[in-house]
């Protein structure tokens, strides 16, 4: 497992982003009210096997990464540079911070912070088992909806931390990841790119997103797919296009997923038929996966 810490991209602009309180156990943080009173989310808190299949993948992918651990070192080594303890950066607004991109997010990522939650169950648990504070979310992607009362480019803190879990601030951007987000304006420690199917759109649409996350960013980026096949297909696409790019690596190689979605996807025709494979194997959320960065 990668234990490298992640001190990249860290600037005034995180700390200075706009938050709005919708989170909070029981009036004592700060006078937060609940964030069902921001919105009832469309998106559903209901927690489906693909909101599952996505939460044990990020979690399995972050401990795989020692994404946890290097939030947790960072937060160490700035409160050394600062001379501040712990519980004085905490009080501060800092404390142990981990960074979750989502590209390509949509309904299924949730529409409010209420839904977004219901994803993050057991990152938020993982977290705070290895002593991170907040679990800090971008939901970034064309097809991004959020109900009404919540606003694109804000951010809402969540639910306060408890004994077994961080906290969450999410945020919502819609558009391209390249497009939306200014250099240096933040970045993640594990980024995530559920059934992309990169392998199907032209490199045009995707690669400066890649590019700015992977090759300049360093973040590591996890990519599922509906099948081993098609993972295969999406690896192929991805190395053609960083191929000229130096130090960039593969955590991992295309292969099954142990957190896929146990709910087949329907198609409505026949997939052997289709794609002249009687060997077809059914389709399901987050079947396989992979993972590729730099240093």
């Amino acid at each position: 497992m990668s234990t490298r810490s992640i001190d990249r991209c860290r600037t005034d602009a995180d700390a200075s982003a706009s938050v709005l309180d919708v989170g909070g156990a029981n009036g004592r943080d700060g006078g937060r009210v609940m964030a069902g009173a921001v919105s009832g989310d469309r998106g559903g808190a209901m927690r489906g096997a693909g909101a599952v299949s996505r939460d044990r993948t990020m979690c399995e992918a972050m401990a795989r990464l020692g994404a946890f651990e290097g939030a947790v070192a960072r937060a160490a080594r700035e409160a050394s540079a600062t001379g501040a303890t712990r519980a004085e950066g905490a009080r501060a607004g800092g404390g142990v911070v981990a960074d979750v991109l989502v590209l390509g997010a949509d309904r299924r990522e949730g529409t409010a912070p209420r839904g977004t939650a219901t994803v993050f169950e057991g990152v938020r648990e993982a977290a705070a088992r290895e002593g991170v504070d907040t679990v800090r979310v971008l939901c970034v992607g064309p097809n991004v909806k959020v109900d009404d009362g919540v606003d694109v480019g804000t951010a809402y803190a969540h639910e306060a931390a408890t004994e077994t879990k961080a906290a969450l601030e999410v945020e919502y951007r819609v558009g391209l990841y390249h497009d939306v987000v200014e250099q240096g304006e933040r970045c993640a420690d594990v980024a995530f790119a559920f059934n992309a199917g990169v392998w199907g759109y032209d490199p045009s649409d995707w690669m400066p997103t890649v590019e700015r996350v992977v090759v300049e960013e360093k973040t590591p980026l996890v990519v599922t797919s509906y099948s081993l096949r098609e993972a295969e297909s999406d690896e192929d696409a991805l190395r053609e296009s960083l191929s000229s790019f130096e130090r960039v690596e593969w955590e991992w190689e295309a292969e099954k997923n142990s957190s896929r979605s146990v709910e087949v996807r329907e198609l409505g025709f026949d997939g052997r038929v289709y794609t002249e494979d009687k060997n077809f194997e059914p389709l399901r959320e987050n079947s396989a996966w992979m993972c590729v960065t730099s240093f």
